[in-house]
């Protein structure tokens, strides 16, 4: 009989969040495939279990996908986990769970925490209806070019973004957006927790007043009508 891929939702930062269940799941499966070893092993180790470790990223999901189909095939279950929050959002595991598709395999969701539900929550930005992009391209001509493609979006759009490239990036947002209502959310969950909220032209004043750590979430409110 063969197994099943489970899609794991763990913490975004503060491991007191990871529900019953994920925690019932982790210790169950046979093994993990994990975006980030250290991470998961750091996961394991709060639950006090030892499991084998697969990992996989962008550039080695496609290969390790068949070794990952093979293994459940033959009768191991797996839990696939990202180095915070819900897999395959920004994050490998869409491939996986493709091919385990392909392949008849069940999968299940063990649902969670996720840095872009709690960033719509807290945002104070109106959210019946938005548009998520993720990470932004690294080449700047590119990144520019998808910019302006959203600015004429008619909703709310969600970005994630390094630590490296946030003031970049949020000086491109207002050359390009004009004058938007912005939240900006930082180590969320953790002790620096951290949401901004202002508008393109201030949040820079404000930026400065908080350390440049942790992936932030941006979010850029709708055009004004």
């Amino acid at each position: 009989m063969q197994g099943v891929l489970y899609v794991v939702s763990t913490p975004i930062g503060n491991l007191g969040d990871l529900t019953k269940r994920a925690e019932s799941t982790i210790k169950e499966v046979d093994f993990i495939v994990a975006e980030n070893k250290e991470r998961a092993k750091k996961l394991l180790n709060y639950l006090g279990v030892k499991k084998r470790i697969l990992t996989v990223n962008t550039y080695s999901e496609k290969r390790r996908a068949k070794e990952i189909v093979r293994r459940i095939k033959n009768g191991s279950s797996c839990a696939l986990i990202s180095s915070a929050g819900t897999p395959c959002l920004s994050d490998p595991g869409h491939i996986l769970v493709s091919r385990c598709l392909e392949e008849k395999i069940e999968v299940r969701v063990v649902p969670g925490p996720s840095a872009l539900t709690s960033a719509i929550a807290v945002s104070g930005i109106h959210m019946d209806r938005f548009f998520f992009y993720g990470f932004l391209p690294q080449k700047k001509a590119k990144k520019r070019k998808v910019l302006k493609e959203l600015s004429h979006f008619p909703y709310p759009i969600v970005f994630f973004e390094s630590p490296r490239r946030i003031k970049e990036t949020l000086s491109e947002i207002r050359e390009i957006f004009g004058q938007r209502k912005i939240a900006l959310l930082k180590e969320m969950t953790k002790i620096h927790e951290n949401v901004i909220r202002a508008d393109t032209e201030t949040i820079f004043d404000l930026l400065e007043k908080v350390e440049i750590s942790g992936e932030f979430t941006i979010i850029v409110d709708r055009p004004e009508t």
